[in-house]
This record gives structure tokens, C-alpha cells and sequence, in this order.
């Protein structure tokens, strides 16, 4: 499906009762930060090296849905991960970084979107086709067992999803060990080397903050 890292994850992370659990719950939130950086990782947009997180271009207009979080990065350059998602860990943060990637999947119709609330306290809730999520949860498991070796998107992916306890009720426990195993094995690949140690370095950050 034509869906970027963060849009996948927001489309699974939603429950019966809607979306607006990414940013009010601290590891869906969390979560949802780690997603923005493999995007814009993989897009060569931000690098992150032992200490801090580097902008290395603009934010191309593609991109858009993610202007929130890379302002938030650019006001925060060169400060370490655990400094910018710390920075990120409340809902005033996070939620406008949630609404615009909850708006960039309803103008395609992928979510219906909800304006809820007061006049006083409006917010904005999104619910996902279930018929959508399904098929993308198969999508993934399809493509985490087919493939001898996966493309750095679907480790990011995968990454997110199991950690942040939206994909684990999905892979049984020889599934994990067969994935576990396959990671193992494509750290040693130079094309998986660096999101699998980002994958590690974003996994404990998120442990030492929620």
C-alpha cells in the first residue's frame, strides 16, 4: 500500500474507538515520533549519529505532513534523541504533529476524520477502515516471512508497530524468533546496518522516557 512509515502507523494505532489514543497515551505517542524519524531517515531528510540529530536538507513539500515534527527537530538540532523526544512526550506537542498526519490520510479518504469536543476544547478524531487495517497488517506479516531479507521501510515499520504493542497480538512466538533471528542476520547487510541500530538506539531511547 502507498503509505509512508508514519501514515502506516497511524492507520494501525487506531482502535474501535478512534485515533486520538496516539497522542494522549505516552507510548503511542512515543511511537509515533519514532515513526517520523525513520521517515525522514529514509528519506535522507535527518541523520542521527551517537550524540545528536542533524538536519541534512529541507523538508521537501512531499513532506509536508511532518513540518510540525521537523521544526520541532530543526529548534532542537544537534541535541541528542532522548533530548528531542523527551521535548515531544506531551500531548500540546504532539498533537498537532497527529493532526497533520491524521489530515494527510483523510484528504485521500483513508480515515474518516471527527471534529469533536467543546467550542472551547475541539479536537480531532480519525477512525480507520478496518478492512484497510486488516489487509496492511497481512501486507506486513506477508512481507516479514516471504522475504529472506527485508528493505530498511518494512524493518521500520515492523520496528514500531511490535514495540509499540500494535503488532505483537499479529506474530506468534516462533514468528518473533524467526524475525528476531532474520534481523540478526541483515545487520550484517550494509543496506539494513544503520535502521537496524537506529531501530536499537530509538527502542531504548523511548524505554528510558516512558
Amino acid at each position: 500500500m502507498n503509505y509512508n512509515i508514519p501514515q502506516k502507523y497511524f492507520i494501525l494505532a487506531c482502535d474501535e474507538k478512534g485515533s486520538t489514543k496516539i497522542y494522549t497515551n505516552s507510548r503511542k505517542r512515543a511511537f509515533l515520533a519514532a515513526s517520523s524519524f525513520f521517515d525522514l531517515v529514509i528519506n535522507d531528510i535527518i541523520d542521527l549519529t551517537e550524540k545528536s540529530v542533524i538536519i541534512k536538507k529541507v523538508l521537501p513539500p512531499e513532506k509536508e505532513y511532518l513540518n510540525q515534527f521537523f521544526q520541532l527537530i530543526n529548534k532542537n538540532q544537534g541535541k541528542s534523541v532522548v533530548h528531542v523526544l523527551r521535548s515531544m512526550n506531551s500531548e500540546k506537542v504532539t498533537k498537532p504533529i497527529y493532526n497533520q498526519i491524521g489530515d494527510s490520510l483523510s484528504v485521500r479518504d483513508v480515515v474518516r476524520k471527527e471534529v469533536k469536543g467543546t467550542i472551547f476544547n475541539k479536537y480531532n478524531n480519525y477512525f480507520a477502515d478496518t478492512t484497510l487495517q486488516n489487509k496492511l497488517k497481512n501486507e506486513l506479516t506477508e512481507e516479514a516471512f516471504s522475504n529472506e531479507k527485508l528493505d530498511p521501510e518494512t524493518i521500520a515499520i515492523l520496528s514500531v508497530l511490535y514495540n509499540g504493542h500494535i503488532f505483537k497480538d499479529n506474530i506468534t512466538k516462533s514468528q518473533m524468533d524467526e524475525l528476531k533471528s532474520k534481523f540478526k542476520d541483515m545487520e550484517k547487510d550494509p543496506d539494513c546496518e544503520k535502521i537496524i541500530t537506529i531501530s536499537k538506539r530509538l527502542n531504548r531511547t523511548i524505554s528510558t522516557i516512558i
